[in-house]
């Protein structure tokens, strides 16, 4: 791997949809990256192939994420849908803080808001203002769709395209 500097990532879900492309452009771009996954399998590899450090750990496991951190400087927080998410966001928020991190970009969702009826979509909200409440420069993105997921809904029909989508 070639780097240009001496920045280094921590990516989070880095097998997953946003978290591979992230390693993947930040690579291209010659950045140090630590691709943080669940466990070493084909996809893990091939990001070590194409010149990512991997860490296997968990999210929920304090010490795995500490020791992740040490000496990155930004990162990417993406944690799945799954509960302990309020959780993961302390553990990393504070990682990132004691090592020094000076930026992160945390996948939220278009929904976080305070009057939220879904608790997925509050806990998103509190997990930003937590990660605001960091000296971290942050950046939340809330995606409303991806652009993928228009696959799991198209058909054909005879020879024409159909788009289902759910309607009231």
């Amino acid at each position: 791997m070639n780097t240009q500097n001496d920045k280094l990532f921590l990516i989070t879900g880095a097998t997953g949809n946003t978290g591979e492309t992230t390693v993947r452009l930040l690579l291209q771009r010659g950045h140090r990256v630590r691709a943080f996954v669940h466990r070493i399998d084909a996809r893990s590899e091939n990001l070590s192939a194409d010149g990512a450090e991997i860490v296997v750990g968990d999210l929920l496991d304090f010490h795995a994420v500490s020791a992740a951190m040490r000496g990155v400087t930004g990162g990417y927080f993406c944690y799945p849908i799954n509960p302990g998410l309020l959780d993961a966001t302390a553990i990393f928020a504070q990682t990132a803080s004691e090592a020094g991190v000076k930026a992160v970009v945390n996948m939220s969702q278009i929904s976080a808001r305070r009057e939220a009826n879904s608790d997925a979509a509050r806990q998103h909200w509190l997990g930003e203002r937590l990660l605001d409440r960091t000296a971290m420069q942050t950046t939340h993105l809330r995606p409303t769709f991806f652009a993928e997921w228009l696959t799991w809904y198209w058909n054909y029909r005879g020879d024409e395209g159909v788009l289902r989508l759910p309607v009231l």
